[in-house]
């Protein structure tokens, strides 16, 4: 399993540098192709539901972790779409039908590949820059 680790300050003062916020590319890698790799034969809603827990928190840790965004006009509007998605009101209930989750799901593994992609080209080594 190959984790990289942010950079930045944690919140928790136990918690030093790197160790803050660990990313686990593989990890991530992997439930952005489960979740593309999902074809019209539809899983159950458990699955999509748990899937779109995973990617959302491999999203909201991309965000957190601040990559250097403002000079790219892509990465600005994938970051749009990311927050867009985590938004509470957008994800699906229990009442969303099944194949809009399955829809929700594979948009959130597309914008995540697009972080996994970008967390990579600021992390070449995939180590600590701080």
């Amino acid at each position: 399993m190959m984790t990289a680790v942010a950079g930045g300050q944690a919140s928790d003062p136990d918690v030093v540098g790197c160790e803050a916020l660990p990313v686990d590319l593989e990890g991530i890698t992997d439930s952005v192709d489960r979740a593309l790799a999902i074809t019209l034969c539809m899983p159950d809603r458990q699955e999509i539901d748990s899937m779109a827990n995973r990617l959302r928190g491999a999203l909201n840790l991309f965000l957190a972790e601040g990559l250097e965004i403002s000079a790219n006009q892509e990465a600005r509007r994938m970051s749009s779409c990311a927050h867009r998605l985590l938004e509470l009101n957008a994800r699906p209930d229990a009442d969303t039908p099944q194949f809009t989750a399955f829809e929700y799901t594979r948009e959130l593994a597309r914008v995540t590949r697009y972080f996994v992609g970008l967390w990579q080209e600021h992390h070449p080594t995939g180590g600590c820059d701080g």
